[in-house]
């Protein structure tokens, strides 16, 4: 079911592509002062934007960002390719599948690193949970159990699939469920299991009503969102992707430091009570340049289970100019 969905995405931004290449230049051309505008979630990944903006950091950078939000990949990789937005802030799964499929994108920045950060071993920003009388015990024995997924074949399935088999499970015995309320699944008892992330997480925990089993290795322990933009906006515009890129990493590094400015920005984005945020477990943010190495690790971990139906991309071929 997941992978005709994926395929259709990179169907529409490949159409878009060539409909839209000689516009998308043009503007690229035209753009290549500071103004851009980008795409984030309106969720823990896409905090060191906004942040960014409130903080000025893009204003020291010398950019003007005009940032808007949307709901799914699925909204996000047509209006970067079809030039609506200049940078887009996707999945690792959903921007590296599409790059393997022919949508011509480059990889600019790092967003959210992946893996469990320190102190959060036994709760972190996507965690794994069961009933409160499930006897599950811990990961390993969610193989041959039923786990409620918003989407097959996407970065969380892979996440939850590494994470099992990490802990000696095998994940390949696993029925997965496609549900777009995974928590209601899980207490309605129509699987035995999912995952969800922050804030939503921290609301269960308080609840009491369900049991977490602890966190998934989130993008394997490379980077879990990535940046992106079109290989025609970063040739025609190679020192405002770079000025982006050097925001991006310092207001997640503001963020990584700063709780107080991190909950601030949470609260302004998310919408949620401040009590329940400032309790939060959030990612840690992406500081470092994005290079080919950090591609190739997250291009490797996808692959690993089956990803890519045309074959892994080449990471040297998506770095940004």
């Amino acid at each position: 079911m997941a992978q005709p969905r994926l395929r259709a995405l990179a169907a529409t931004a490949v159409a878009l592509l060539v409909s839209t290449s000689a516009c998308s230049s043009a503007e690229g051309e035209d753009s290549s002062e500071s103004s851009v505008q980008v795409s984030v979630f309106p969720s823990f990944n896409g905090l060191p934007t906004f942040a960014a903006q409130e903080t000025d950091i893009f204003g020291d950078h010398d950019l003007e960002v005009e940032i808007s939000t949307a709901k799914t990949a699925s909204e996000m990789v047509p209006q970067v390719v079809g030039g609506k937005v200049d940078f887009a802030l996707l999945d690792a799964a959903t921007s590296l599948v599409a790059a393997a499929q022919g949508v011509d994108l480059v990889f600019v920045a790092a967003g959210t690193e992946g893996g469990i950060p320190e102190g959060q071993e036994e709760f972190s920003f996507a965690n794994v949970w069961v009933a409160e009388d499930s006897d599950i015990e811990d990961m390993s024995d969610l193989s041959g159990k039923t786990i409620g997924i918003p989407q097959i074949k996407s970065l969380p399935w892979v996440d939850v699939r590494s994470t099992v088999d990490a802990a000696g499970g095998d994940s390949s015995t696993i029925e997965f469920v496609e549900t777009p309320d995974t928590l209601a699944a899980l207490k309605s008892g129509q699987v035995d299991a999912v995952t969800t992330s922050e804030p939503a997480g921290s609301v269960e925990k308080a609840a009491g009503v369900l049991r977490t089993l602890g966190p998934v290795n989130s993008g394997g322990g490379g980077v879990a969102y990535l940046w992106v933009t079109t290989r025609a906006f970063a040739e025609a515009n190679p020192d405002t992707v770079e000025a982006f890129a050097e925001a991006i990493n310092e207001a997640g590094g503001t963020l990584n430091e700063d709780r107080d400015l991190l909950v601030d920005t949470a609260v302004d984005v998310v919408g949620a009570d401040r009590a329940l945020l400032e309790k939060a477990s959030y990612p840690t943010y992406a500081t470092e340049p994005l290079d080919e190495a950090a591609i190739g690790e997250a291009v490797d971990y996808l692959d690993s289970y089956a990803m890519f139906e045309k074959g892994a991309p080449d990471p040297a071929d998506l770095v940004a100019p």
